[in-house]
């Protein structure tokens, strides 16, 4: 790391006295860090369009890993958007960083660094890389229709309404037709 900036992408299940340890070990090349915690929204929340209690726990995480690096560099944290590339794409708009330093539980898998690749800062994971998980496309198309970050999410909220109130339509009426014919 040449130019002393770093930003540390907090997961959820991160060590923050691993990372402590990982700013020590840079020593001077560490000058600055920003933290960013991206927030855990799960579908419920996001269905709801209730992500506050997500984004406060995020912020959480990112002024206790500040805390914890306060006295190793100079530090500055903020929670993050549910999607940990998007959450790094605004960080970098506003801090330009010369490593990217992820910091996860042992669940993740090596997808999220690949992605982050594409900034062009390169990309370290506390703890050494993770081979990435073969992709399962339905699944991987699944989750980008429940976050929203596909075109067809509005077509299947509206499929998915309209399939629940035919079911329930159906329902009704074969109680009527029950309640007819047992007369």
């Amino acid at each position: 790391m040449n130019g002393g900036n770093l930003l540390v992408v907090l997961l959820e299940g991160g060590s923050e006295a691993r990372l402590r340890e990982a700013v020590a070990r840079r020593g001077d090349a560490a000058r600055r860090v920003h933290v960013v915690a991206p927030a855990h929204v799960s579908a419920l929340q996001w269905l709801a369009t209730d992500e506050d209690e997500a984004r406060a726990e995020a912020d959480t995480r990112a002024l206790a890993a500040e805390w914890t690096l306060a006295g190793d560099a100079e530090v500055e944290g903020e929670g993050g958007d549910a999607d940990a590339v998007q959450a790094v794409e605004d960080a970098l708009r506003s801090f330009p960083a010369d490593e990217i330093l992820v910091v996860a539980g042992p669940g993740e898998d090596g997808g999220l660094e690949e992605s982050l690749r594409a900034f062009g800062v390169p990309v370290t994971r506390l703890g050494g890389s993770l081979p990435v998980r073969r992709r399962d496309r339905a699944r991987e198309q699944a989750r980008r229709i429940a976050y929203g970050r596909s075109r067809a999410t509005p077509f299947v909220l509206f499929a998915g309404v309209n399939l629940t109130l035919l079911v329930l339509a159906v329902l009704i009426s074969l109680v009527v037709v029950l309640v007819v014919w047992l007369r």
